[in-house]
């Protein structure tokens, strides 16, 4: 269930965010890639380079690892950091590796928590070094991704990150001001400090994620998704939602976090510009823990007004 938050917020979210302070921390030369270290992997035997920029995040109790090679294929590593240490990639927890083929999400949907089967997904990511004084990281990785909505998997062998460089500024910048995201949650104000809209096309199946982060760590979400196609009108949440169908979640961002999901609600989407990419709406619902049990959480007065992308 934290496919979208995870996912998303840190490929979209953090892989730009991460070139930009990176970029800055170097005097503004741009992507770092090839100039403070060197970030590979064989993708089912094919040797893949992140070589158009790398990078990583130390910030917010994770590490966050990302790379992107001039094809556009990108791949983002998270763990809870626990410094030098051989970290699990699993279904469960947070650690976990998402792979896209192209930066705007058109086709992403590859994760490594997206299956129990060890064949189709999950891994092994060991972080061997951390310089603390010249902020570089080392280390190697062995995990297979899996797309579930086709079961299409992919292996990645012989990987390493060595000496790529690590920022623990803030992850990403303040919300685009023409962009609007605000709701109560069990009657207190959200603080929106950056809304997102993603557009995507996997296999026919168009999708618009709105993604509002607390803060600039990324790990604190509300998340609204929704068909690409959607029109002005009331849609209902549910809790095990058809593709297509509204669905919510928020990430609460504590340690251990707790993802909830809604399981009831309404949505109204008051516009949906397909040529502006702009859409509107109102929403409410109730959300409650992905993994069962807890204290369910009320959202009310909801409304965003994003361009998507």
């Amino acid at each position: 269930m934290k496919s979208l938050l995870s996912l998303v917020c840190l490929v979209v979210i953090g892989l730009t965010a991460c070139q930009k302070e990176l970029s800055q921390e170097n005097g503004g030369g741009g992507a770092v890639a090839g100039l403070t270290g060197d970030f590979r992997a064989k993708i089912d035997g094919v040797q893949w380079v992140a070589n158009q920029s790398s990078g990583a995040i130390r910030n917010g109790g994770y590490i966050m690892i990302n790379g992107q090679s001039t094809d556009g294929k990108v791949l983002v590593i998270q763990v809870v950091d626990s410094g030098v240490h051989a970290y699990t990639l699993d279904e469960f927890g947070d650690n976990g590796a998402a792979y896209v083929l192209t930066p705007n999400g058109s086709s992403f949907g590859f994760t490594s928590n997206a299956s129990g089967d060890t064949s189709l997904a999950g891994g092994k990511v060991s972080i061997t070094s951390i310089d603390t004084t010249n902020k570089k990281m080392s280390g190697t990785f062995k995990f297979r991704v899996l797309r579930d909505i086709d079961t299409v998997s992919h292996a990645f062998t012989e990987g390493s990150f060595t000496n790529i460089s690590y920022t623990t500024s803030n992850g990403i910048p303040p919300g685009n001001p023409t962009d609007t995201f605000r709701v109560k949650l069990n009657g207190v104000d959200w603080v929106n400090y950056n809304a997102t809209g993603i557009y995507t096309n996997l296999l026919g199946q168009t999708n618009i994620s709105i993604i509002s982060s607390y803060d600039a760590n990324t790990d604190k979400n509300i998340g609204l998704d929704m068909s690409g196609t959607i029109v002005p009108g009331s849609y209902s949440f549910s809790a095990i939602p058809f593709p297509g169908d509204p669905s919510a979640l928020y990430d609460n961002g504590a340690t251990p976090d707790t993802s909830y999901s809604a399981d009831g609600g309404n949505l109204t989407i008051l516009e949906h510009n397909t040529t502006t990419k702009r859409i509107r709406g109102t929403f409410n619902f109730i959300a409650t823990p992905v993994s069962g049990g807890g204290t369910p959480i009320t959202f009310t007065a909801g409304y965003f007004s994003v361009k998507y992308q």
